[in-house]
């Protein structure tokens, strides 16, 4: 291979790379939330996988950040009340980049298939039993939550709980779209 054709080869991988982070190209389905109600995402099989005996109890808000939605709290058996929100008014891209303030989101592994952040700053420090706060990237301008924290010394680490739960809302959002 030539030193041009290595060149071009190596800008369409650069390119390809960066827009893999891009928004909606990369998702594998729009998962659209509006009218979707929280408590109603996690089947009682999987709420018993996750730990959960108690009644679920739907918010009719989402909690903080000017965000319009619903929210469901959940009570694992292990102490804590992990939250999981649909947000119909905001995406991930509102704390990628510059992010709110001092709030950012920081990249982690896929839900699903779905990009997904975890927030970073002065309130969402996580440690292993802090408050943690995932954001997956489900529509253009809308977006699933998980939060959890904080925990108890005993109970898993906040940010495996709120994966745990995140993965099981959007895998049941997949399901109802496919």
């Amino acid at each position: 291979m030539s030193g041009r054709s290595a060149a071009a080869v190596l800008a369409g991988l650069v390119v390809a790379g960066v827009c893999a982070g891009c928004g909606s190209g990369d998702r594998p389905a729009e998962l659209a939330v509006d009218g979707v109600q929280p408590c109603e995402l996690i089947d009682a099989q999987t709420l018993s996988g996750l730990q959960v005996t108690a009644e679920p109890s739907p918010n009719l808000v989402v909690e903080g950040s000017g965000e319009e939605g619903s929210s469901c709290d959940y009570r694992p058996q292990y102490g804590g009340t992990v939250t999981v929100s649909v947000v119909t008014n905001n995406g991930i891209d509102r704390w990628t980049g510059s992010g709110e303030g001092k709030t950012k989101g920081i990249e982690l592994p896929r839900v699903e298939g779905y990009r997904a952040i975890r927030l970073s700053g002065p309130s969402y420090e996580p440690g292993p039993h802090g408050m943690c706060t995932l954001y997956v990237d489900v529509a253009d301008g809308q977006s699933l939550r998980a939060e959890a924290g904080p925990t108890d010394a005993d109970a898993p680490p906040s940010c495996d709980i709120s994966r745990r739960f995140a993965e099981a809302a959007v895998a049941s959002l997949a399901q109802r779209t496919g």
